[in-house]
Formats: structure tokens, sequence, C-alpha cells
């Protein structure tokens, strides 16, 4: 049993070592790895580990300070399933279930498990229930939580999908401009505190940084014109970190391939993320099947 300081203030993703350490053993074995993540220790799953050595129980002083960047970054870099323990402190499950479900849009459906008390978690364990392989650690924790988490959803989810859409109150999103109704105010240039919205240099028109954007919803609070909106999701392309301009269509690439209009109708790899997540069961009933394709690492 590992014991995990996730209060401690560090840099450096509390799960990482695991992560390094599951994949290391996976290139030993070929096995699998499972990830149990727990402040009370459910009955029955010391057994199971010693039955299973591949599933790595781990106890977290503080469960609700594991976020979806840190649980992304474990599915992409090493572990395959994560089964993690409903928080015991009621004000902490609300904020614990909007991480997880952030995770299951951002390529961790059927790879992480909520689970309350003893409920059976052992019996699941032994059982082997796996959805397909994680992909190879290349996804290093460099930069931001937020860079890590975009780099790990890009790895899990399959190269069709170039827009994830997200729930509702999450983090990641773009700015919707009603240019009919702006008046060049500025005034939600001035109060974004992430600088995802700008001035152009040449016409003054507004510009925005997807990868940039926390969705904080200051910008729209505090436009007189009511002209702003957000819509959650997350730009997988290249245009994620590139300024466009609002309430413009962006251009399309050489390459042909076009990134996400503000306001424009799903593209193909939306609705290549919703045949992939209605596809997906929670469970597999076969220890492994294929993974699918991804940008980072092709098939695995």
């Amino acid at each position: 049993m590992t014991l995990l300081d996730a209060a401690r203030r560090s840099s450096a993703l509390p799960l990482m070592e695991l992560c390094q350490a599951a994949h290391d053993r996976k290139l030993a074995s070929g096995r699998p790895q499972t990830l149990a993540l727990y402040e009370i220790e459910p009955p029955g799953l010391a057994e199971t580990q010693s039955l299973h050595s591949d599933v790595v129980p781990v106890a977290v002083c503080c469960l609700d300070r594991i976020g979806h960047a840190d649980l992304l970054h474990a599915l992409a870099c090493g572990f395959d399933v994560i089964y993690l323990q409903v928080c015991s402190a009621s004000q902490a499950r609300e904020h614990q279930r909007q991480e997880v479900e952030l995770v299951r849009s951002l390529g961790g459906l059927g790879r992480i498990v909520l689970f309350d008390g003893a409920a059976g978690v052992d019996r699941r364990l032994a059982a082997r229930l796996l959805p397909f392989p994680a992909v190879a650690p290349e996804v290093l924790a460099v930069g931001s939580r937020r860079d890590t988490a975009r780099a790990s959803a890009a790895a899990l989810l399959p190269t069709s999908v170039g827009h994830a859409a997200l729930p509702e109150q999450a983090p990641y999103g773009t700015v919707r401009l009603d240019n009919d109704l702006c008046n060049s105010c500025n005034s939600c240039v001035w109060v974004c505190p992430t600088d995802a919205l700008s001035l152009t240099e040449n016409a003054g028109a507004l510009s925005f940084v997807e990868s940039l954007c926390t969705q904080c919803g200051l910008c729209v609070s505090i436009c007189p014109q009511r002209a702003m909106g957000l819509e959650p999701g997350m730009d997988l392309t290249a245009y994620a970190v590139l300024p466009s301009v609002l309430g413009k269509e962006r251009k399309q690439a050489a390459s042909g391939s076009a990134g996400p209009a503000s306001g424009a109708a799903p593209d193909a790899g939306s609705e290549a993320l919703q045949t992939y997540a209605a596809a997906a069961p929670l469970f597999s009933e076969h220890d492994l099947s294929s993974a699918p394709e991804t940008r980072h690492t092709g098939r695995v």
C-alpha cells in the first residue's frame, strides 16, 4: 500500500511517480495496471492485491485534492483503469463528481470508476474488467496542470476527435460573440484574468486564445450589451493555442483542416466523440480489447 499526501505543496503531479512505475511494470510483464485511490481502505482490498499484483492501492489523505488533470495524466501514462473512492466529506462530493465527469468526457470513459465504501470493489478488481490498454507515457507533465490535462486528453481520445464537448461548469471552452450587439467597449478585455481576450493591433477587434480561457464568466457578466456567452469544450487542435478573432470563422489551414469557429455547428470530430462515447461501455466483458487510435502513439 502507498500513502499519498495530495495536499503537499509541490508543482509535480502527485501521481507522477506511480504512473512511471506502472508503465515500467507493463513493459516488463505485459499486464494491465489498475489504480485504486481511497481515504478509507475497503475490506478485501489487501487480498485482491495479493492475488493480482497489478492492482496498486493508494491511500490518499485528501481525495478532493485529486483533480481531473491528475486522473487524466494517470490514464495517459501508465494506468488502464482507476477506481476512485467517493469523498467522505459531503461538501466535497459534488466537486469530485464534476471532476470525474470531466475525465470521462476527455477520454476516460470506461476507465474511471467511483465506488462508495466497500461496495463490492474487491469483486470488481478480482474480475479484472478492463476496457482497453492505456497509451504509452509520452505525455509529460510540463507547464501548467491545464497543459497536462490537454495533452493527456489528446493522447486518450481518438485521432478523429478535434473538439471535445464538455459538461457545464467545465473550466475549458470558448467565448461566443454577437457582433451585432457588441459596441466595442472592451470591458471584457480589461477584466479577463488570464489574457485569453485581447485586442488586435490594427482593427481593434477582439482576439481570443482558447487554451488560456478558464470559463470564469467575467467577460459575460460585465458586457453591457449582453453580446458574449460561454461554450464549454476543448479544442484539441493547434488552434487552441493560437489567437483567433471572435465573431469570425477561422481560416482553413493549409492542410485542409479547419478549427471550430465560434458558435459553429459541431464538426466531424464532435460527432466522432459522440459515437465513441455511445459505443464504449463502462466495463467490457473481455480483459482487453483494441484501443482507439490516438494522436500520439498510433494504435496501441
